[in-house]
């Protein structure tokens, strides 16, 4: 089919109606490019875009046009400040059921796999969000990319479904997390040692999956659920550390990857709905969820997604896994942070949250807090132990003024 069906569709879309553009490695690239050349006016696009990964600044794509963000990206920014981009600060779990509903978009683009002989497409490495659109019977206009794995065990969809599909060959995103500081090495093994056989472990996308991965090494008799998988997850694969199997919406990364994934029976690719539901999540014996925030105040407060009250990132997947790891039968959840940014002149672990910052995690919600400098167990301790174990747990250049903190924040209480 030609990329005139694209603009039809479009043309014939109600006014208000948004247009649901994939992100993660499910983007579809060349339909945007072509959305791009002939231009587009005063659409709103909406999806899922992660930081680092997905690039594009979709209100470039014509006049008038805005943008639904779930996160922030450094390539949104400008449009944020001009007002042109609606940020929505909602988990992951939140995001599917708005996705979903069948008023909000009227239009869907996204990648899949050639058709197979049985007449199905596949999502590939990228399920996380689509099949919110596919249920809720919103017309469809998929990319056919040959690049795109089509994975053993994932989610696939007749072809007849879509309006049109427009053949397409076009590059995968890649994922590096970058080099490894040495605290987060060091956290990574302080992490690593708290995993026992029998667990099923959750990472969030980072240095810390990264740094959890590599500190594995050796274990055993493990599962891996997730919302996605890198790079970082081929050596402890190989060394048979997840012999239980793997779950995940997504996987980014190198082609080594993705070709991995495409013939790995043990990786299995599941939409939003499931990876990070609550009954799934409390389903899953031992699940240890581990993610990382960017500071943490002494009543176990954490802020995953603001950084001197800019807008970085977003809510992301954090709550439903804390939630999860917490309601899961001998499950626990971790947060994680080295304990000073800056180049040591600034503590992560404070008094109380920063005018500007946001409370991404509650205090009700904390569990295991890891830094460098060790492990502070937060669940049910009152008030003052949980401020003495994150203060044991600060850098030790900080943990006298953060007592003297603390002792003229309780006097107040």
């Amino acid at each position: 089919m030609t990329i005139d069906a694209l603009f039809e569709q479009i043309d014939r879309l109600p006014s208000g109606r948004r247009i649901y553009v994939a992100g993660c490695g499910g983007e579809p690239t060349a339909l945007i490019d072509a959305l791009a050349a002939r231009g587009v006016e005063g659409r709103t696009f909406t999806g899922v875009y992660i930081p680092g990964v997905n690039r594009r600044d979709l209100t470039a794509l014509g006049s008038g046009c805005r943008v639904e963000s779930f996160f922030m990206t450094p390539e949104l920014r400008p449009a944020f400040a001009s007002g042109r981009v609606g940020f929505l600060p909602l988990h992951y779990t939140d995001i599917y059921r708005y996705l979903a509903g069948p008023a909000h978009c009227g239009l869907a683009l996204f990648q899949v796999t050639p058709p197979a002989s049985d007449g199905t497409v596949g999502l590939g490495v990228s399920v996380d969000f689509t099949p919110a659109l596919v249920d809720a019977g919103v017309p469809l206009i998929g990319q056919v990319n040959p690049s795109l794995p089509d994975v053993i065990d994932g989610y696939r969809l007749d072809a007849e479904r879509f309006v049109t599909l427009i053949d397409a060959d076009t590059a995968l995103p890649t994922y590096d997390p970058g080099d490894l500081a040495p605290e987060m090495a060091v956290i990574g093994q302080q992490i690593a040692a708290l995993i026992q056989p029998g667990d099923t472990v959750q990472l969030g996308l980072g240095k810390l999956q990264a740094a959890v991965l590599a500190g594995l090494t050796g274990h055993h008799d493990l599962g891996f659920h997730a919302g996605m998988i890198t790079d970082a997850l081929l050596p402890p694969l190989d060394q048979g550390v997840f012999n239980r199997g793997v779950t995940t919406g997504v996987a980014l990364g190198s082609r080594q990857l993705y070709d991995r994934a495409a013939v790995d029976r043990s990786i299995r690719f599941r939409p939003v709905v499931h990876t990070h539901a609550a009954a799934t999540l409390a389903s899953v014996d031992r699940l240890v969820t581990i993610n990382s925030v960017i500071e943490v105040d002494l009543l176990g407060q954490a802020n995953a997604d603001m950084l001197d009250g800019r807008q970085i990132t977003g809510h992301g997947g954090l709550v439903d896994f804390l939630r999860g790891g917490r309601a899961a039968p001998g499950g626990r959840s971790i947060l994680a942070l080295p304990a000073t940014a800056a180049s040591g002149t600034r503590s992560r672990i404070v008094p109380c949250l920063p005018s500007g910052a946001v409370v991404t995690a509650a205090r009700a919600d904390a569990d295991l807090v890891v830094s460098e400098h060790g492990v502070a167990r937060l669940r049910t301790a009152d008030i003052d132990a949980r401020a003495e174990a994150l203060i044991a747990i600060a850098a030790p250049a900080f943990r006298d003024q953060l007592s003297q903190e603390w002792d003229r924040r309780r006097r107040a209480m």
